[in-house]
């Protein structure tokens, strides 16, 4: 898979995402030792027949490799273009692994080590991250990385204050010993010492802070936080989430040689306890605040709408393994967004996540749709299935999008029909546009239908055979045809509910829907409530059932 600058890989629950930052961790991650590299037996593949794979390679390419140092680290093993690769090879019957490194796949040479780490490595965070134990670790290294990059003047000038402060501590701690009850808590604590055993006859304990040098005391320093003026609690979990990623953020930096040193900065769903306007705000931050490349894996809609559509990373099951979409970071995604326009933030909230798409034209589809599928039981959530308006946007602009995400998709749409003027100014004639059925072949792939003599309508498509010819042609694609639209479909096969609704006879209320149409589309499902159903051979269920096939074969 194809990785850009600022990466973002998105996908279903145990898709791979943490197993694919897993293997280049086992590649670049200094912090995991050479124990925590070794193979074990639940490491390699089980097929789907039960077998299991006798050996794994983890395959890592890089290019615009151009930093002195990591060139005189792997000198011979990069090419004159700035390419190298780097591989973990393991095998099952003995848990022994090796890595190598070559220019090319017919160079690649065993290495000794993981010596590259120090030039070329990865920065992680897991998803599942004490926050409270990390803060502390975190600001212990921010402490000591900011005393390292201290200058003379600055070194000279914290000798004196620490000396001060040293003093204080002492005032301090003599204080402290001579409170009542702290002396009366020393004897009563050294009394039972002594009756425990005579060799603590000359042994004293006492309660006061004198252990604790200047030193110690900063290092033991906490993070606290104050409002109007006030001590506060460090905050809740998001609050403590944003604190844990600040300060890896900044000893990250200050730990960061950017002369001397290439950092990948990955970061597992990063959203955690956050509300919608923060991830947003948090992803914006982790894409231009770190000096490297990031990879960040995430379920939140808010955080994908932040990146562009050619940085996102989808994976999909794949015949019992895991693929990317379109082979990741590409620029087929990028072309097939840019038809969305100002629509763009339609996609991230529903598609990026979604195991199958259906694709109506309008808001009273929507509600229609979600209605019915209540009705039989059908719970789109579970199945991972979203209901798309495209609201005036051209259903080709989708396919594309969806399409190069990899994700399946169904459309329904209506039968329309329009008129067309050709031929010359002052002799035009008025031709019949298929326009419904050939926006249903183009769809499927498939050539349009040419233009009808006037006059040509609906009804005309289903006696001559065209409605039933396409329709039979492109459903197999999930594309399904009204036969007119869709409030003469119901009025097919829910004859008994629309007839009389709101005092209509049946051809009054197809009228009285058409009209007003998301609003009265809401009065008729309230209307219909559980008697919404309709029969499982019927065109208007077909979308549904084609949409919930594909997300369970996902």
């Amino acid at each position: 898979m194809n990785l850009a600058k600022n990466s973002l890989v998105i996908g279903s629950n145990d898709v791979g995402k943490t197993n694919m930052i897993h293997a280049l961790r086992l590649l670049l991650d200094k912090s995991l030792s050479e124990a925590d590299i070794e193979p074990t037996t639940r490491d390699f593949h089980c097929a789907q027949n039960g077998t299991q794979a006798d050996h794994f390679i983890i395959r890592v390419a890089f290019s615009e490799v151009t930093q002195d140092a990591v060139l005189s680290q792997l000198k011979g093993f990069v090419s004159a273009t700035g390419h190298f690769f780097l591989e973990f090879r393991a095998t099952r019957a003995d848990h022994s692994y090796e890595i190598a490194a070559g220019y090319d796949l017919s160079a690649m040479e065993v290495i000794p080590s993981r010596y590259y780490l120090k030039h070329l490595h990865l920065k992680y965070i897991h998803s599942q991250r004490d926050l409270v134990r990390y803060i502390r670790s975190e600001k212990r290294h921010l402490l000591r990385l900011a005393q390292e990059a201290r200058d003379d003047a600055q070194v000279d000038a914290d000798a004196i204050q620490l000396q001060t402060l040293a003093g204080l501590l002492e005032s301090v701690n003599s204080g402290v010993k001579n409170l009542h009850y702290v002396t009366e808590a020393t004897q009563d604590l050294n009394n039972e010492l002594r009756a425990l055993s005579h060799h603590n006859a000359g042994y004293n304990v006492s309660l006061d802070t004198g252990a604790i040098g200047i030193e110690q005391f900063i290092e033991q320093l906490e993070l606290g936080a104050s409002t109007n003026g006030s001590r506060v609690m460090l905050g809740g979990d998001g609050r403590n989430n944003q604190i844990l990623l600040a300060l890896w953020k900044a000893k990250s930096v200050l730990e960061h040689d950017q002369d001397n040193e290439v950092v990948i900065y990955c970061v597992e769903e990063p959203e955690a306890h956050l509300h919608p306007h923060q991830q947003r705000k948090l992803a914006s931050y982790l894409i231009s605040a770190l000096p490297g490349q990031t990879i960040v894996t995430t379920h939140s809609p808010q955080i994908a709408a932040s990146y562009r559509p050619d940085s996102v990373v989808r994976l999909l099951r794949h015949n019992g393994g895991s693929r990317a979409a379109s082979q990741g970071c590409s620029n087929c995604i990028d072309s097939a967004w840019t038809g969305l326009g100002y629509r763009i933030s339609i996609l991230p909230a529903e598609a990026f996540f979604a195991s199958a798409v259906m694709l109506v034209e309008g808001p009273s589809e929507m509600l229609f749709y979600a209605a019915l599928a209540r009705a039989h039981g059908f719970d789109l959530d579970h199945l991972n299935v979203s209901l798309l308006s495209v609201d005036g946007v051209a259903f080709e602009v989708y396919k594309r999008v969806l399409d190069a995400l990899g994700i399946p998709w169904a459309a329904r749409t209506d039968n329309d029909i329009s008129n067309v003027s050709l031929g010359p100014q002052g002799a035009q004639v008025v031709w019949r546009n298929l326009a419904g059925i050939n926006r249903a072949l183009r769809l499927a792939d498939m050539p349009p239908l040419q233009h009808r003599a006037n006059p040509y309508d609906q009804a005309t498509s289903l006696t001559d055979g065209s409605w039933h010819a396409v329709s039979a042609a492109v459903a197999p694609f999930g594309i399904f045809l009204s036969k007119i639209d869709l409030e003469h479909d119901i009025a097919t096969e829910l004859p008994t509910l629309l007839d009389g609704f709101k005092g209509h006879a049946l051809p009054q209320a197809i009228s009285y829907l058409q009209d007003k149409k998301a609003i009265r589309m809401q009065e008729f499902v309230e209307h219909c409530g559980a008697r919404l159903s309709v029969l499982p051979t019927g065109h208007l269920l077909q979308p549904l059932i084609h949409c919930m096939t594909a997300a369970a074969q996902v």
